[in-house]
């Protein structure tokens, strides 16, 4: 979580520099927290756990980043295969969109190219899944704008 929090908040911080209005420490603070529901399991379901746990604690804006930071988010349809609650959990804020891709290019502490977690979706979903556009877009976005 130090490592994914750290990037982000480079990443948010260049974002920033280059004109674009982003909330540089909200990114830090989300990134921090974006992996609380591992406390609960390790599983897919850990957005949806840290999300309820912030929510409990009347943090909606951070518990949007448990729910969308998995890969570049999930489709309704896709949250249904997995069992999760049917709906969209795409991140939809810079701020979230940031704290994703840094997740994404983290692998323990260090930065790993974007096609290394490409590599990885392939091996675990499949060459065609749609996730993979999806964390190939937002990494190609995030990187027009840093």
């Amino acid at each position: 979580m130090l490592a994914v929090s750290k990037l982000a908040r480079e990443i948010a911080q260049r974002i920033r520099n280059n004109g674009h209005e982003i909330d540089v420490d909200f990114v830090e603070l989300g990134a921090l927290l974006h992996d609380i529901g591992r406390c609960r399991t390790h599983g897919i379901r850990h957005g949806i756990e840290g999300a309820k746990i912030l929510r409990k604690l009347k943090l909606e804006k951070f518990a949007r980043v448990c729910e969308t930071h998995i890969g570049a988010g999930l489709t309704k349809e896709e949250a249904k295969c997995l069992g999760l609650p049917e709906k969209d959990y795409l991140p939809e804020t810079l701020e979230e969109k940031v704290i994703a891709h840094a997740d994404n290019i983290i692998d323990g502490s260090s930065v790993v190219p974007i096609e290394k977690t490409i590599e990885k979706i392939k091996r675990e979903l499949g060459e065609g899944h749609p996730a993979i556009k999806r964390i190939r877009d937002l990494n190609n976005f995030i990187n027009s704008l840093s």
